[in-house]
């Protein structure tokens, strides 16, 4: 076991990982990367709190690992779900190079938790793009050019979060409090950079359409890999920049909930369905580090653990269902049945848990949100978030009618044992986590400050009557709801303007290159001639009177000035030289 006195980080147990999917075959790296993940799982439970392996680079104080609760929670559902996301990857057919580039994707996330320093956050959050674009483009045919407007969105967002962070260190100073998680991002524009640099990563409203289109495009083992990681870091970054909290970032979120819930209303296609979801999740995150509250800041990382987990399960359910029908398309496939035991199961409760339905993980950490966010006072935050519950409950009931009843009439095969494997541990904690949630909360950030009562009669009353709203909505709109396909997203709009602005700036630029190449290209000829015929060049815009003395002129001095200097001004110049050298090697001195 890695202890924390040495300092090492416990992602390189993972990279270690990797580096042997580069010699090993599929099933040798698939295993050793699965124990790799549940060594850095049990580390993380038992690790004490604290910091260890400080050391220099470039000025800047670096800490390898740093361990506090809000880590410690984001590593420990990073580093489990790692474990049986890999097993499913392999279970559904991922190749040796998926899984070893997983295995870089995942150990980088977990890098960027354990780490206690800005530049080491960054580091990994860029090798997190890579690796993911990576992952997308191993799928081939149209996810390459998907892969390629992820690439470009991540690296806007990078660029903006590295930007923001150079903006915060010129303001604090390199010290160690201004380089590593101190009292956040200073205020002002670096606090506005490094938030919109976080919160494209998060899929913040207008940057947001990379998620859905990324998520539904590669293999089916992938998505799963991808639904945990990259908006999962941003809300911890979010929460690592803004540790007192921002209300606009909570009402960020609060948006988030309802436009990601809305959308995946009018989808058919399972995975951009479930992504769109995760949009709608991330805004409870966002919408709970942004109240700042100890309960509010708890009942992110509450609901970031969970959604990790029951995200993660419906993405598992999607994919099998694509291997078994062969299409994303929930209605044109095999129906959904209780003949699937597993897979049916793991889909119900996976969906109880998103919906919040009591006995869940989901219920417990979405009721801490909104308790904060009435405790705050922050009531249309809190109607916002109620909102996006109401389309959440909405869209799931549809994702089941569509899966269970509006299929072919053969149902569907349940799952191999292997991908059971990957899907039963994660149903099951969500179960044990909505019951037996004490030895967790015990976990999360500042426990001693906050208290709920997940329970409670108005808990339960709230849900019951989301729930009676969401069924009458769901009843009364699935005509609506039958016709609509993908609808129209921001993407629409914003593609024309950025091809349009992109057209015109280069049509700008190369005007501008242009005319300055026909300046050069005039001055050359003129000044071409000067150099290499000074005398024809002259004697050309001479009137013809002047022509004929100039060209005697030229004729008798050929090689010299006719100046002839007197002693006196050779000795003044020969003055001026000592000076001119005396005075430059003193101020070089």
């Amino acid at each position: 076991m890695i202890e924390l006195a040495s300092g090492v980080p416990p992602a390189v147990v993972v990279f270690l990982a990797a580096v042997i999917g580069v010699v090993a075959g599929r099933r040798i790296v698939a295993t050793v990367g699965v124990v790799a993940c549940a060594t850095v799982a049990s580390w993380a439970l038992v690790v004490p709190a604290g910091s260890a392996g400080e050391w220099t680079f470039l000025e800047f104080t670096l800490v390898s690992v740093s361990v506090d609760p809000a880590s410690r929670v984001t590593g420990l559902a990073f580093a489990a779900f790692g474990a049986v996301a890999l097993t499913y990857l392999y279970a559904t057919g991922g190749r040796r190079h998926h899984i070893t580039v997983a295995l870089v994707y995942i150990g980088a996330a977990l890098w960027g938790v354990f780490a206690g320093d800005w530049l080491s956050l960054l580091v990994s959050w860029e090798l997190m793009a890579i690796a993911s674009t990576l992952l997308v483009w191993f799928h081939g045919g149209d996810a390459v050019r998907i892969g390629f407007r992820y690439a470009l969105v991540h690296a806007i967002g990078g660029a903006l979060f590295a930007a923001g962070l150079a903006l915060h260190f010129a303001i604090v100073g390199l010290t160690p409090d201004g380089v590593q998680f101190a009292d956040g991002i200073a205020s002002g524009i670096p606090a506005a950079v490094v938030g919109l640099g976080i919160t494209i990563n998060a899929a913040l409203i207008g940057f947001h359409v990379w998620l859905p289109e990324t998520y539904a495009s590669p293999h089916v083992g992938v998505s799963v890999v991808l639904s945990a990681y990259t908006t999962k870091l941003a809300a911890y970054a979010a929460f690592r920049a803004f540790p007192d909290g921002n209300i606009v970032l909570a009402y960020i979120g609060g948006v988030m909930a309802i436009v990601g819930a809305s959308y995946a209303l009018a989808q058919k296609d399972a995975r951009r369905l479930l992504a769109y979801h995760i949009q709608a999740q991330v805004g409870y995150m966002l919408a709970g580090i942004g109240i700042g509250s100890s309960l509010g800041v708890a009942g992110a990382f509450a609901h970031l653990f969970n959604n990790v987990l029951f995200k993660g399960l419906l993405f598992m359910v999607a994919g099998a269902i694509i291997v078994r029908t062969g299409t994303a398309y929930l209605e044109k496939g095999e129906r959904l049945h209780v003949g699937a035991p597993i897979l049916a199961g793991s889909f119900l409760i996976a969906a109880a848990s998103i919906t919040a339905v009591p006995g869940t993980n989901g219920f417990v950490s979405k009721g801490m949100v909104l308790d904060a966010a009435l405790e705050g006072g922050h009531t249309p935050l809190r109607w916002l978030l109620l909102i996006g519950a109401v389309g959440t409950i909405v869209s799931f009931l549809k994702f089941g009618y569509l899966a269970g009843f509006r299929g072919k009439t053969n149902p569907i095969h349940d799952v191999s044992p292997l991908q059971a494997v990957g899907m039963v541990p994660v149903a099951v904690a969500c179960i044990a986590l909505g019951l037996l949630y004490g030895s967790f909360f015990e976990l999360l950030p500042a426990s001693d400050q906050w208290s709920t009562t997940p329970y409670s009669e108005r808990h339960i009353q709230e849900k019951a009557a989301l729930f009676v709203v969401g069924t009458v909505l769901f009843v009364a709109g699935r005509p609506l709801l039958d016709r609509l396909n993908g609808g129209t997203d921001i993407d629409t709009i914003l593609n024309p303007i950025v091809f349009g602005v992109t057209r015109e700036s280069v049509r700008a630029v190369s005007t501008v290159f242009g005319s300055v190449a026909t300046m050069a290209e005039t001055a050359r000829r003129l000044i071409t001639p000067l150099l290499y015929e000074p005398v024809e060049t002259v004697a050309a815009v001479l009137p013809p009177r002047l022509e004929t003395p100039y060209r005697a002129y030229t004729t008798g001095t050929a090689g010299t000035t006719r100046i002839r200097p007197s002693v006196t001004y050779r000795l003044f110049a020969l003055a001026c030289c000592l000076i001119a050298g005396l005075l430059l090697g003193v101020v070089l001195r």
